[in-house]
């Protein structure tokens, strides 16, 4: 490691920042099976969050999600417009395009509603996470995935696993 390189601020991935990990450039790419599979179990007429897709994954950060939903190929058969930000709302497109028009003409055609401030009403259309059955059918690993649920205090209305 070169002076210039050890006096870079890091990750908690221990990785310099401005740079990616190749673990998570794997996992922020559109071509991760493992995020689309999950946002596939997103029903219509429900949304899910950035960070919740990341916690179910083990990815630790949902920028890594919205990273690969970004990146996505026009034409894609996957209901990336069900993923919105923590704080309920779509959120705003780098690319300056009309994405998040789009987002929200396609959640309020599934009956998704939103309030003056752009925010939909979790308690109505947050989504309660993937079933267990399906958790299990995937390989993921049940008790893990609870212990970290419980471990971070993860109280949402998503979030009600228990082994």
């Amino acid at each position: 490691m070169t002076r210039t390189e050890a006096a870079k601020p890091r990750t908690p991935q221990g990785t310099p920042q401005g740079t990616t990990s190749q673990k998570d450039a794997r996992a922020g790419s559109a071509a991760d099976p493992r995020i689309a599979a999950v946002i596939r179990q997103v029903p219509a007429g429900e949304v899910a969050t950035y960070g919740q897709i990341a916690f179910v994954l083990g990815l630790g950060s949902a920028r890594i999600v919205g990273r690969a939903l970004a990146t996505l190929p026009a034409g894609q058969d996957l209901p990336w417009h069900r993923i919105i930000n923590a704080q309920g709302k779509i959120s705003d497109r780098k690319d300056g395009g009309d994405g998040d028009l789009r987002q929200r003409r396609l959640l309020r055609a599934e009956g998704v509603r939103f309030d003056s401030q752009g925010r939909v009403d979790f308690k109505a259309v947050a989504w309660q996470g993937p079933g267990w059955q399906w958790l299990e059918s995937q390989g993921f690993d049940l008790e893990d995935l609870a212990l970290r649920s419980q471990q971070l205090r993860r109280r949402g209305a998503w979030c009600r696993w228990r082994l």
